[in-house]
């Protein structure tokens, strides 16, 4: 029999946007949340595990929907071009789950991966058995065409090329079926060029109509959401045409494109964090002048279009686009990001990457808001994110992270 765990007498933000608990408990059953109120109105259990957290705050476990496991995680610098090349991938796999494991440290207990395959799968399927402890995984297959924004990261002479490519619609849909044989969740596509990508432009056309629709319509009828790398209005407009599910990035939005994800309800997710911290080290890090030159391009269109659908109530969701460059662990400063440069409150930043994420993602019944009947995914911090959004950026704030029901993260509850 597990043992009912009760975290007492801390302030709650539940997730759903109404005013914090005082006072409030939470009751803990495996993998489950039983009961939430406030704590003179629930009885502890026979043998519960009681955690005092006075003067704590307690909400969701946090959600980044936009990141890139397959990632050096070691200590010493490494060259973001070649790891990958000159990395065996069962190395990589050992790289992915220690950032697994360093977003759960950071209050991060849900990762949607945005360009997976069998590397990010198999962490997946460790963090879900408990094998290692890890934030659990959403894995994003990804889906490009032959020279594309993710050909184009490793150099044409090298024939190993990390991302599978695909042309024409029969190649489309056979590779989606694929990818759901392997077991991933959604499927990733581009329909622009990128910034970190070598030899593109951000205004190239990533895949045809035609072949952005087959892979939409393979994905829906295998039960895949489809994700869509965007920074133009040419590629917005060509995703929204097709039916994705969500404009990642959306750099570069106009009022025409606003309307239509409104009627549509397509998700954006804006990743401001990797646009800002490109501006503030990629000539540090040695990134390429052609790469330091498009960050500057689609991050000031990008903070516009984020600016404009926030404020029209395009239905927007957190991701950092966390990778080599961004290192895991930074997930929170893109809170502190939506509010300061969105001009949204710090309760609807938290919304973003608890409630609205999980909606996004496809989980939005069972994570992102703490009632009963949700999965334990709880995060426990010394002080009020409310007043301070920066705090959750302070590891030494992150005093508890339990995710389905355990206590994985543990620096002092008592």
């Amino acid at each position: 029999m597990t043992q009912p765990v009760v975290l007492s007498g801390g302030t709650l933000i539940d997730g759903k946007g109404g005013p914090p608990l005082e006072d409030a408990c939470l009751i803990l059953e495996g993998r489950d949340i039983v009961a939430v109120g406030r704590r003179a109105d629930l009885g502890v259990p026979d043998a519960a595990r009681v955690y005092d957290l006075a003067g704590k705050t307690v909400l969701p476990g946090l959600i980044d929907a936009h990141v890139h496991l397959r990632a050096y995680a070691g200590t010493e610098r490494s060259d973001f071009y070649l790891w990958g090349q000159a990395t065996f991938l069962e190395e990589q796999v050992l790289h992915a789950a220690a950032n697994a494991r360093r977003a759960l440290a950071a209050g991060v207990t849900t990762l949607r991966d945005a360009a997976g395959a069998r590397v990010e799968i198999a962490v997946k399927h460790a963090c879900d058995q408990q094998l290692l402890d890890g934030a659990r995984v959403i894995v994003a297959g990804f889906v490009g065409m032959t020279g594309g924004h993710g050909d184009l990261f490793t150099p044409p002479a090298v024939e190993r090329r990390p991302y599978q490519t695909a042309d024409g619609p029969d190649e489309c849909r056979k590779l989606v079926r694929t990818y759901a044989r392997d077991g991933v969740d959604w499927i990733k596509i581009c329909t622009s060029g990128g910034v970190l990508s070598l030899g593109d432009e951000s205004e190239w056309r990533n895949y045809t109509l035609e072949e952005v629709r087959v892979i939409v319509d393979e994905a829906h009828a295998l039960g895949k959401r489809v994700a869509a790398h965007a920074h133009t209005r040419a590629g917005v407009r060509q995703a929204l045409d097709g039916g994705v599910d969500s404009i990642e990035h959306g750099s570069a939005l106009d009022g025409e494109l606003v309307g239509r994800m409104l009627e549509s309800g397509t998700w954006l997710c804006p990743t401001l964090a990797v646009s800002e911290h490109i501006h503030a080290i990629g000539a540090e890090r040695g990134l390429p002048e052609a790469v330091l030159a498009k960050n500057e391009l689609v991050r000031t269109s990008r903070l516009e279009s984020a600016r404009a659908a926030a404020s029209a109530g395009v239905r927007i969701f957190m991701g950092t686009d966390t990778s080599s460059i961004l290192p895991f662990g930074r997930h929170a400063w893109e809170l502190e990001l939506l509010v300061s440069l969105l001009d949204v409150s710090p309760m609807r930043a938290l919304q973003m990457c608890t409630r609205d994420a999980a909606q996004a993602i496809g989980l939005g019944d069972r994570c992102g808001v703490l009632e009963a009947g949700r999965w334990a995914d709880v995060l426990v911090v010394d002080g009020d994110p409310l007043a301070d959004i920066r705090l959750l950026q302070q590891p030494e704030r992150i005093l508890g992270v339990f995710r389905d029901g355990r206590l994985l993260v543990d620096k002092g509850l008592v």
